[in-house]
């Protein structure tokens, strides 16, 4: 059998790892809402959890993964998490899933969704939540939208390049990117690179993840990236689609202020 080297030693170590915490802080959670929620004396009229479900204040649109998309492929993801009393969801963990991609993209969109948390007594309660989301192989697409995928799986789109544009794209609209709950303890700052469309209409279409410090930075930063909209792009007067590809920097310290 072959050996791994050290480096893949520590990274799988690194990887079995943060999965067993983010299990192990989930189960506690979990007793603690089943406590709080239980009939026990001294917990029956807590104000703190709820058995209502917290309700999302946005339909969810998680970031389809570009090979699977471009290949046609379906998918499906099923997600457990804890909606803190604030409405932001925490400790989203795995429950199954198709391909791991199907998983970290549904993950990325809950955390980005404000929920409006169930409330007793006015007070605003943590609770449970679970999604379990399909990516259909035959997307819902506009006109426009399927016509650029349709252009997108050929070996060489006939997609505007940058440099041919009247001007430069301009954003009329980029929401903040939401820091990744998971590595807040791991108290680091990154950086990912996304590659997407710009439609005629100013859109932002079919995210790619170009590069990433780490990989939940990457599909923040798509997810993210599904939210912003431009002017249209210009060719010689004319609206056309484009392809672009912008960094997203994540920084700690700016990230922590805003928690």
């Amino acid at each position: 059998m072959p050996k791994l080297n050290s480096s893949v030693h520590v990274s799988l170590a690194w990887q079995v790892d943060r999965k067993v915490s983010r299990f192990l802080m989930r189960v506690v959670v979990i007793a603690g809402l089943s406590v709080l929620m239980s009939g026990s004396p001294g917990w029956a009229q807590s104000p703190k959890a709820s058995t209502e479900k917290a309700q999302a204040t946005r339909a969810f649109k998680p970031v389809y993964p570009y090979e699977a998309l471009i290949a046609g492929r379906a998918g499906w993801a099923d997600i457990a998490f804890t909606v803190e009393s604030s409405g932001r969801v925490i400790l989203a963990s795995p429950m199954g899933s198709s391909e791991p991609a199907f998983a970290q993209a549904l993950m990325a969109d809950l955390e980005a969704i404000e929920f409006s948390p169930p409330r007793r007594n006015g007070n605003p309660l943590m609770s449970l939540g679970r999604e379990r989301f399909t990516f259909p192989a035959t997307t819902t697409l506009d006109a426009i939208a399927a016509e650029i995928l349709a252009e997108l799986r050929k070996p060489e789109p006939a997609i505007t390049p940058v440099a041919e544009l009247d001007s430069k794209p301009e954003a009329i609209r980029q929401p903040l990117t939401t820091y990744p709950w998971v590595l807040r303890g791991d108290e680091i700052s990154g950086e990912a690179e996304i590659e997407f469309i710009i439609d005629r209409n100013g859109r932002t279409l079919f995210p790619r993840i170009v590069s990433a410090t780490h990989v939940d930075f990457g599909w923040a930063a798509a997810t993210a990236v599904l939210n912003w909209r431009y002017k249209s792009p210009m060719k010689k007067g004319a609206k056309v689609d484009t392809r672009v590809t912008e960094k997203i920097v994540y920084d700690l310290k700016k990230a922590a202020a805003m928690w």
